[in-house]
């Protein structure tokens, strides 16, 4: 799953003001969490200051370095202990890619394994700057709207139109193209272990 450019400005706020108080229970300096997290002081400082945003993959490194969940970061009040949660229409956490946009759902109660998305697909061809995405464990993809091509490493493109689904290894490359006038919209449900983006990493580095 690709996700690489800043999110929300609101979002971006949330994850400031937790780190803040994050530092502030653990008297940990700038260069300490920098040092765990591999992002550098200056953003940082930034992110506190509420004059940067963070794109998915970078939270995904704050969250890890700090021994947190992803939804700790993106939903501060996230540690509820109950057995359901709601997002409301148009009220998750927004990222925003080149070739996706991606909206994070039910988190209040999710594991540091696994991510839930309502997805947006821009993209109509492959960049052929932008490697292939991947991640550990397996991706499952329903086609709410339009129609999805699935690009794989091993595999021949897979065609999904609304109603179809996969369920693929997503350690495999993967890119996702909408076919037809409109955008494509799908429902993600994937492992957020060890997030890797390459094309995230090298377009925004922090």
């Amino acid at each position: 799953m690709p996700v690489g450019q800043p999110q929300s400005p609101g979002a971006a706020s949330t994850i400031g003001i937790r780190l803040r108080e994050l530092r502030q229970e653990n008297r940990w300096t700038l260069v300490e969490v920098a040092k765990r997290t591999g992002i550098s002081i200056g953003t940082l400082s930034k992110l506190e200051n509420g004059k940067t945003d963070l794109n998915f993959t970078s939270v995904n490194k704050l969250a890890s370095g700090l021994g947190l969940r992803v939804t700790e970061l993106t939903n501060p009040g996230g540690s509820v202990s109950g057995q359901r949660t709601l997002t409301k229409a148009n009220s998750g956490t927004l990222f925003t890619t080149p070739d996706v946009d991606y909206e994070i759902l039910c988190s209040e109660i999710s594991n540091s394994q696994q991510g839930y998305f309502r997805a947006r697909v821009k993209a109509r061809s492959i960049d052929p700057e932008m490697p292939w995405h991947r991640h550990k464990g397996q991706e499952f993809i329903h086609v709410i709207k339009g129609i999805l091509v699935l690009h794989t490493e091993r595999y021949e493109p897979a065609t999904l139109k609304a109603g179809d689904s996969i369920l693929f290894d997503s350690s495999m490359g993967h890119h996702y193209i909408s076919k037809g006038r409109g955008d494509a919209e799908i429902l993600i449900t994937m492992s957020l272990e060890d997030y890797e983006n390459v094309a995230d990493s090298l377009r925004g580095k922090r």
